[in-house]
């Protein structure tokens, strides 16, 4: 079976969670500090705090930059956010207190920044910013749109690790950006996440807000088991053991990379010139990364779509959606808020016409020429 998704682990990993392991102390240690630390350095951020998954993060940073809000008031706020993305972009703002306010995307997949103008508001309070499938979306634009109506930004990099705009990284132009290492995405610390900031004072704040804002941890204080609590707080620390992984992993990323690179590249000119499918967001560049290749077949409708996944299934080759629905049309949201389908038939195509086909380290050459090929003679 080629598998969609596969973590590549070897000694080095096992030798960090060992030593962890021995040290016997699993919270509040070096490795989560040398992990951020070292996060910081070969991606080019300023500030980091390792959380653990990038939910947490992403609700995290909306909690953090309402919370002076009256919570009994935070409903009508309104926070702008992509219906094509995962729907924890939107718990996010959910769990916040807030309102989301869903809004179509653009053929690469990305939010169209022309219909953020289109929504805002004066009960909008900031901008959810996806960066879909390792292409980042138009997010000096939005910066520009966030500053002129006084807007904060959260950037969700959940499966664009490595991308960049004009050589700086995804994450770094708003108030923060969240990353995920589940087991599938460019790199893992078997779950996990990070949260990037440009404001140091800001990074202390989140800091002690995600565990549960006791002002000292354990190994900072001078007598043992006396702390105090300056602020409401999560338990929402990344343990030592998967920063332990982390750590290693980072020495490993750019060989992930360039192997997804190649293996997308591979792809993508297999796929090339058929009748009948279009790749979506298939330019390649520098800046952008690679997570998975996603592959319209045009006019097709949900059923067939599901034939073809269960069938490449059964061959062998193992695919996947991204994402299985609009955001307001899953149910939770639509029943909460009211599904219109006719607000993102974009989104709907992603949802109901589209495969994602794996480019992951895991797999070579051999591997996307075996994709290709029974893919074409399914069709």
């Amino acid at each position: 079976m080629i598998a969609f998704g596969r973590p590549i682990t070897d000694e080095s990993e096992i030798k960090n969670v060992q030593d962890v392991m021995e040290s016997g102390i699993y919270v509040h240690g070096s490795k989560t500090t040398e992990f951020e630390k070292e996060f910081c350095k070969r991606f080019g951020y300023s500030n980091a705090v390792s959380v653990a998954n990038c939910t947490a993060g992403l609700h995290l940073a909306h909690h953090s930059l309402t919370k002076s809000i009256n919570p009994l008031c935070k409903k009508e706020y309104e926070v702008i956010c992509p219906a094509m993305t995962h729907v924890a972009t939107a718990h996010a703002i959910e769990l916040a207190g807030l309102t989301p306010i869903f809004v179509d995307c653009c053929e690469d997949g990305n939010i169209d920044v022309e219909l953020i103008k289109k929504y805002i508001t004066d009960k909008t309070i900031g901008i959810a910013a996806m960066h879909f499938n390792g292409v980042p979306c138009d997010i000096k634009e939005i910066v520009k749109v966030s500053s002129e109506n006084g807007l904060y930004i959260v950037e969700d990099c959940a499966i664009a690790l490595g991308a960049k705009v004009d050589g700086k990284p995804v994450g770094s132009f708003g108030d923060a950006g969240a990353f995920s290492f589940h087991p599938v995405k460019q790199m893992t610390t078997g779950e996990g996440g990070m949260l990037v900031m440009n404001d140091a004072c800001f990074r202390d704040q989140l800091a002690l807000e995600r565990a549960f804002g006791v002002d000292r941890a354990f190994n900072k204080r001078k007598t043992p088991g006396l702390y105090d609590v300056t602020m409401l707080g999560f338990n929402y620390r990344m343990a030592e053991l998967p920063a332990a992984i982390g750590v290693e992993q980072l020495k490993k990323i750019e060989l992930f990379e360039n192997q997804r690179k190649q293996n997308f590249a591979t792809l993508k000119s297999c796929f090339q010139g058929i009748d009948g499918v279009t790749i979506k967001g298939g330019e390649m560049s520098d800046d952008r990364s690679y997570y998975c290749l996603i592959l319209q077949l045009e006019g097709c409708t949900v059923v067939e779509r599901n034939k073809m996944i269960n069938a490449l299934k059964e061959e062998g080759v193992q695919t996947s959606i991204y994402y299985p629905h609009p955001l307001p049309r899953l149910k939770f949201y639509s029943d909460t808020y009211g599904y219109n389908p006719q607000l993102y038939p974009i989104a709907a195509t992603f949802a109901d016409e589209c495969i994602a086909f794996p480019v992951a380290p895991h797999l070579n050459q051999v591997d996307m020429l075996k994709i290709s090929k029974t893919f074409k003679e399914l069709l």
